[in-house]
């Protein structure tokens, strides 16, 4: 199962869900491997390193978030290899926490 759509209905996290995470891997100097906490499944993503600092910032691997640091971060899609990927620049989760998304999608 592969299409974005798809596995936003099966697993509940919708483009926008707010969650919380958990960095378990640098991946080189492309951004971090973490595991949602705020789940029951407790699925793997990826955030991207131009998804990690405020917009417009690049943060080179050796500012990466460490191992275990916890965060939050948005819902971006899945990608074709079934890959979560994720955005945890600040104004972005707050922007998405102001807007809202329930079970079934976005709120508005």
């Amino acid at each position: 199962m592969n299409d974005d759509a798809e596995l936003q209905i099966r697993t509940g996290l919708f483009r926008g869900t707010v969650v919380r995470c958990r960095v378990t891997a640098h991946r080189s100097r492309f951004g971090v491997e973490v595991q949602i906490t705020s789940r029951e499944e407790k699925p793997a993503a990826f955030i991207d390193f131009v998804l990690l600092p405020g917009r417009n910032q690049r943060v080179p691997p050796e500012y990466f978030p460490p191992v275990g640091a916890e965060m939050e971060a948005v819902v971006v899609a899945f990608m074709p290899n079934g890959e979560l990927r994720l955005d945890a620049r600040p104004s972005v989760v707050e922007e998405w926490k102001e807007k809202g998304v329930t079970p079934d999608g976005p709120t508005s």
